[in-house]
């Protein structure tokens, strides 16, 4: 082979990594037990990897990843059960405001189909609160929630302005709804105070889903850009979110159930 040949080959060798480089680079990778908050759980294991023992355990990066909602990420880790009982294995982000303050399902899971107006001022301690239309409210939800001061635009979101309703979550009496309360009234609510229902949901970002922890490793990979304007999707971040962590949670297991993971990163994707 010429050395011209040998050049262009290595000259091509070389762009096609720089195209690799470019295209996925490398924003956060969990590579020692240090690396995350519950360090203390998580031991190393065989081949590089690490491992966490326990029936019931969540583990968050002790990094945190600031968003750019321009940006598109994805998020890849290698998992295996390592012995005991098979767990059932989430992986994903938690979402924090941008006073870092964690962001959960509650305060975004709502829909403006519900929004709706206070009828009469409700005082302090009322468990029954009275609103002009909640003909679209979900009456037999037990995981209900009455949000105030709610917005159209959802600006309102995350509301954490918010309390337990329950079932039925509203009823017509005459030309009002009763929405009833799991708790009474921490404060007075005005007439007029524009209100929304919203629903619990999954309590994190599963980005990357879930599965079933078998004997034999599996890998597990899910991408998420841009902000949702309401609701809980694993696909996009959800409203408010200013920074995230990675999480590993096992959950469903028994004492002698062991995880091993493996090769846990975040990519910016260009």
């Amino acid at each position: 082979m010429s050395i011209a040949s040998k050049l262009a080959i290595g000259f091509l060798a070389a762009a096609c990594t720089a195209t690799v480089s470019a295209a996925e680079e490398v924003i956060l990778k969990i590579e020692k037990p240090e690396d995350f908050l519950q360090a203390k759980s998580v031991t190393a294991s065989n081949n590089d990897a690490m491992a966490v023992k326990g029936a019931n355990k969540t583990l968050l990066s002790k990094e945190v990843i600031k968003v750019d909602p321009a940006k598109k990420y994805r998020i890849s880790g290698e998992f295996c059960l390592k012995g005991g009982k098979p767990v059932a294995l989430f992986f994903g982000f938690v979402p924090y405001d941008k006073n870092k303050v964690q962001i959960i399902p509650n305060t975004v899971l709502g829909n403006n189909n519900t929004l709706t107006t206070v009828a009469e001022d409700a005082k302090k301690g009322d468990k029954v609160i009275k609103v002009k239309d909640a003909s679209k409210w979900n009456t037999n939800s037990q995981y209900s929630y009455i949000v105030f001061n709610a917005a159209e635009d959802y600006s309102d979101l995350p509301n954490r302005n918010s309390v337990r309703t329950a079932v039925p979550n509203a009823k017509q009496a005459g030309e009002v709804w009763e929405i009833t309360l799991k708790t009474p009234l921490k404060a007075d609510i005005a007439a007029g105070t524009a209100v929304r229902q919203h629903f619990d949901g999954g309590t994190y970002i599963y980005t990357a889903g879930w599965f079933k922890t078998a004997g034999v490793w599996k890998t597990r990979t899910g991408t998420i850009s841009g902000i949702a304007a309401s609701g809980a999707p694993t696909g996009k971040f959800w409203k408010g979110t200013e920074t995230v962590r990675v999480l590993i949670l096992a959950i469903n297991g028994d004492k002698q159930s062991e995880t091993e993971f493996k090769n846990i990163k975040v990519e910016e994707v260009k």
